[in-house]
């Protein structure tokens, strides 16, 4: 007989985790809608009891004073023994493909499982530390180039090896970190073919339970201080948006 393999036997194969990182959200949690039921969330541990009665998927807790995203992130880091780890925000709705003439709606846990299988292969043969999906607006897909290499990535953030550690901060800190990448890695892996949608900072819980727009401010201020000319920093509806000056590529005029 043909033994078919399935999503769990890749994910062990190439030594890849997928984590939930949730906090206050346990009647809110999406995420776990769109991934295979055996993929963990990770909760502090006063709020196990909680998600355990509302989720079906298996429940991991970190300590209760581990607090801020870059802190949590460190400490997964730190306390899992896989090679790729990929970490997910909890509010994830869909997938996206954007290759076709129209957006595809992708909700199918084994199918999105595969996707970011494949973008951490993909990342790990290119010989990179950090990878991640489309942040843009699905209606400005470039199909000459699907796969980007500088940027940030966010909501889904996968991290290959140790070399690198998230600064201890409460927001924006995957920018830093893929910063870092490209500083020392010169790129990162980004596959532009894809897009998550989530509910980002509208939903209840998460970082909106201890965010201050003080401490935000503060926070953002610093982290362009920091890369000086290769962030931008701009606000529009009262948003703030932070992009990437990373130039890679040689121009070419026709």
């Amino acid at each position: 007989w043909l033994e078919l393999s399935t999503e769990r036997d890749f994910l062990n194969e190439y030594s890849i985790k997928l984590l939930i990182l949730s906090r206050g959200r346990s009647q809110t949690i999406t995420t776990t809608e769109i991934l295979p039921d055996f993929v963990e969330v990770l909760v502090p541990e006063s709020e196990a009891a909680a998600y355990r009665a509302a989720v079906k998927n298996p429940i991991l807790t970190i300590p209760d004073n581990i607090i801020g995203l870059g802190q949590v992130r460190n400490w997964v880091l730190r306390h899992f023994d896989e090679r790729i780890i990929v970490m997910l925000d909890d509010d994830l709705i869909r997938l996206y493909c954007l290759t076709a003439k129209k957006a595809r709606p992708i909700t199918d846990p084994e199918e999105i499982t595969q996707v970011i299988i494949n973008a951490a292969v993909m990342a790990d043969d290119a010989g990179l530390h950090c990878f991640g999906f489309s942040q843009t607006d699905i209606r400005k897909f470039n199909g000459c180039e699907p796969f980007k290499l500088t940027g940030w990535v966010g909501g889904v953030i996968g991290v290959i090896g140790r070399q690198y550690t998230f600064r201890d901060d409460k927001y924006k800190v995957d920018i830093d970190f893929c910063m870092k990448n490209m500083l020392v890695d010169r790129i990162l892996w980004i596959d532009d073919r894809y897009c998550f949608y989530q509910l980002r900072d509208n939903n209840v819980g998460g970082n909106s339970a201890f965010r201050t727009q003080e401490e935000y401010e503060a926070s953002t201020e610093s982290l362009v201080r920091k890369w000086k000319g290769y962030l931008t920093k701009s606000t529009h509806a009262s948003q703030v948006f932070i992009r990437t000056k990373v130039k890679r590529k040689q121009d070419i005029k026709l």
